[in-house]
């Protein structure tokens, strides 16, 4: 092929596609717009100014002051950009002299919230609190979520939090709880977490072209190809075909879903003081 033809195919090729083009071009450019925008736009300002600034309270002492500072610091950094309250609680108590474990732990967490009167935008509004009991024997986690964060977590996304605490409290509590509050910031921004602004720019160019290629490609074999294409003189054969219904067997079975995953408010309860929150526990 030429230039000359090369360059008619080209043009046919754009021609043809033009209305893909345009969509994914328009799609690509809102996309960089919203993404642009949320660069740009005014951070949301704290809304409750009654609770305290504290968020580690490291009763069962755990952490170095060194530590404590970081993960403040850790902390403050996230709450700025998911605007919530992410607050961490270590204890060393016998709470199952009082009832059993996981309603004690449900009990202090949600309470502690509440009197504390946490919330980002409001009193007992959005955020966060991580229970950890080091009582031998007793050791475990709660974790309790009110407002935007009850709204958004499922009790697959409660478990997921937990699991990065599991995974390394025992040997640093200092990293479990480094890993809880990165962990709770990953699911408040749910996917596409962390994807470069390049790849949302790519990604509509790439599946435009995908798209053109395939297409063009059938077109190509339309054209070229037809019901006789194939048949010894261009005229088919055409044998007689039936399809005879023998019987009808109808089988029925129910179909299980995942239970992972859901659409959040995990662990729905209303705390001592009437509060709405969310939330769930292990021991370990």
């Amino acid at each position: 092929m030429d230039k000359d033809n090369r360059k008619e195919a080209f043009r046919q090729y754009i021609h043809y596609f033009r209305f893909w083009f345009i969509l994914l071009g328009v799609l690509a450019v809102l996309v960089a717009a919203f993404f642009i925008a949320s660069l740009i736009m005014p951070e949301a300002e704290r809304g409750n100014a009654a609770a305290p600034s504290e968020r580690v309270f490291d009763y069962a002492d755990v952490l170095t002051d060194e530590e404590e500072q970081k993960l403040m610091e850790h902390i403050a950094r996230r709450e700025k950009e998911q605007q919530i309250d992410i607050v961490l609680v270590t204890i060393s108590e016998d709470v199952e002299r009082d009832g059993f474990w996981e309603t004690q732990m449900m009990n202090i967490a949600d309470d502690f919230y509440d009197q504390n009167d946490y919330g980002y935008d409001k009193v007992h509004g959005d955020g966060v609190l991580l229970l950890e009991n080091w009582y031998p024997g007793q050791e475990g986690s709660w974790l309790s979520t009110c407002g935007r964060v009850y709204e958004k977590f499922s009790d697959y996304d409660i478990d997921i939090v937990l699991d990065a605490v599991y995974e390394r409290v025992e040997e640093s509590p200092f990293e479990a709880y480094m890993a809880y509050v990165d962990e709770v910031g990953r699911r408040m921004d749910g996917p596409g977490f962390d994807i470069p602004p390049g790849v949302i720019l790519i990604v509509p160019l790439v599946a435009a072209l995908i798209y053109a290629f395939v297409h063009l490609r059938q077109e190509k074999a339309r054209d070229t190809t037809t019901a006789t294409s194939f048949v010894q003189g261009g005229k088919p054969a055409m044998n007689d075909s039936r399809d005879v219904f023998v019987r009808k067997n109808v089988v029925s079975r129910k179909i299980q879903t995942s239970s992972s995953g859901g659409s959040g408010r995990g662990g729905g309860h209303r705390s001592s003081g009437g509060v709405r929150h969310g939330g769930g526990g292990r021991r370990r």
